[in-house]
């Protein structure tokens, strides 16, 4: 991890924030802090957050993973991801276009829409912005190269 910040479960505390870091990026509000893994700095300030679904087949779906922007560089994302990889062994997710070469220094690949989690996908298949967004599926499996 780093010496910046540290990770932890999100509490009912941190949800306006979650939701307002939510609405900035353009997403729904959250209604719950389950499955909400959070990163805060010295202050206890959240500087990123995770939150997984499960596919019924009990493989983790990251949607989302959010950086504040002024966090951004600093191995927030990595170390989310990185922790929750760790904890379930195989993470799959829809990537926003302009950041899967972010998630590929990661060793993500892309995978087939049909191996993400229906309640995942569908997110991105009703979005109105899916042809500027170019979604990509991805996953990886700990020890994936």
């Amino acid at each position: 991890m780093s010496d910046l910040f540290t990770i932890r479960d999100a509490c009912e505390d941190d949800l306006p924030t979650l939701n307002a870091y939510n609405y900035n990026e353009g997403m729904d509000a959250f209604s719950s802090v389950e499955n909400i893994r959070v990163a805060v700095n010295g202050a206890g300030e959240i500087v990123g957050y995770l939150r997984l679904a499960f596919s019924p087949e009990g493989i983790a779906h990251v949607n989302p993973v959010v950086t504040y922007p002024t966090w951004r560089g600093y191995g927030v994302g990595r170390a989310l991801m990185d922790e929750a990889l760790e904890r379930y062994g195989e993470l799959r997710f829809v990537a926003r276009g302009a950041s899967v070469g972010f998630y590929e220094k990661l060793g993500y690949h892309a995978i087939p829409w049909e191996d993400v989690c229906l309640d995942v996908a569908e997110d991105c298949r009703i979005c109105t912005l899916m042809d500027e967004c170019k979604p990509q599926p991805m996953g990886k499996k700990k020890g994936d190269e």
